[in-house]
């Protein structure tokens, strides 16, 4: 078989065209950093890789999420501890009212401003916000949910707390109408967060609000207590811990310290359900670390595994393309040999 100049010629060519090609590559991955730039370069790999991008942004969208609810949880318990220490000081103040030995007006005056005061502080931390949320108002953006009418009553979103109960887990007035903003709010932490008939799936979600009225009371309550000369009251008193100190002044400021004594007991029964919801919220900021932890840590393995997709290693490139090199300047020394001269130039 006879070999052509014009066959070796274009042999020659071709191979050099490759060469040149492949050297051309390798040095755009240098320049990039990437083993490709478009999927259909490497198909497999670049399939891989988006759906490895998709959770990449998934998890920085959690972990958003996951670091606002962390956020928000903390201002809201730092409020409920301030609350839980105010409304301690008046347990303490009334004890030392009804144990005490200077029963006069100017003393009862001086507790009732005291406890007024302290009951301005806790409407305040109970509107605690934290960005443009506040921390304690559910769903309520928009306005403060505790609010004090001109007649001393508190008030959750426009509704009075008396007025206020709670069936299957809604919140409703005594008219049955549902408490404006009083849901739960949800967010999605890599539960695989679902909807039912247009309701979050608590189980699915993450709960990332804080109920104020949960946390001060709602309702009203009837208690007992023996009077000084041995004689049996009942009477009715909000469950509202606010709208309680107001009843203990009152009480103070009548010289009705049995009364009083008993408001203190039934403030201290509340209490014991402030403490649960703080113990509530401090379960759920300790999950949301560990569950920021996790996502951390996903975010180093999946940004590892699509670095290993797309990413080239610079030393394995470099001598991929000092190869190429060499291999591009010996197909030009051997075209320099088999090649006529005038072709030869025309190639250089």
């Amino acid at each position: 078989m006879r070999i052509t100049q014009n066959s070796m010629t274009r042999n020659y060519l071709n191979n050099l065209n490759s060469s040149l090609f492949q050297k051309s590559q390798s040095e755009s991955r240098l320049t990039t950093g990437r083993r490709y730039t478009r999927i259909s370069e490497s198909v497999s790999s670049g399939t891989r890789a988006l759906t490895i991008r998709t959770e990449l942004y998934k998890n920085e969208q959690i972990q958003r999420n996951v670091g606002g609810a962390y956020e928000s949880l903390s201002v809201a318990e730092g409020a409920l501890m301030n609350i839980k220490d105010a409304l301690g000081t008046v347990a303490k103040k009334t004890l030392r009212a009804v144990n005490g030995t200077n029963d006069s007006e100017i003393q009862h005056e001086i507790f009732a401003d005291t406890f007024s005061k302290i009951k301005d502080q806790v409407i305040q931390f109970a509107n605690s916000k934290y960005q443009d949320t506040y921390c304690l108002g559910c769903t309520n953006n928009k306005s403060e949910p505790f609010t004090v009418a001109d007649d001393g009553s508190v008030q959750f979103n426009g509704v009075n707390v008396k007025d206020i109960n709670k069936i299957d887990g809604i919140y409703e007035s005594v008219d049955g109408t549902a408490v404006p903003f009083s849901k739960d709010i949800y967010i999605d932490i890599g539960a695989g967060m679902s909807v039912k008939n247009g309701e979050i799936d608590p189980r699915t979600a993450f709960k990332v609000s804080v109920s104020g009225l949960e946390a001060l009371g709602y309702g009203t309550s009837q208690i007992e207590y023996t009077g000084i000369n041995g004689d049996q009251h009942t009477i009715e008193t909000s469950n509202n811990l606010c709208e309680i100190v107001d009843e203990i002044s009152q009480a103070i400021t009548e010289g009705d310290m049995d009364r009083a004594m008993a408001l203190n007991d039934h403030m201290n029964d509340k209490l014991d359900d402030l403490v649960l919801v703080i113990a509530d919220v401090g379960v759920r900021t300790s999950y949301l670390e560990t569950n920021a932890d996790k996502l951390v840590d996903d975010e180093y393995v999946l940004t590892e595994i699509q670095s290993n997709l797309e990413k080239i290693k610079d030393t394995d490139e470099l001598v991929n393309y000092k190869s190429l090199e060499y291999s591009w300047l010996l197909t030009l020394q051997y075209g320099g040999k088999m090649l006529p001269q005038s072709l030869m130039d025309y190639v250089s």
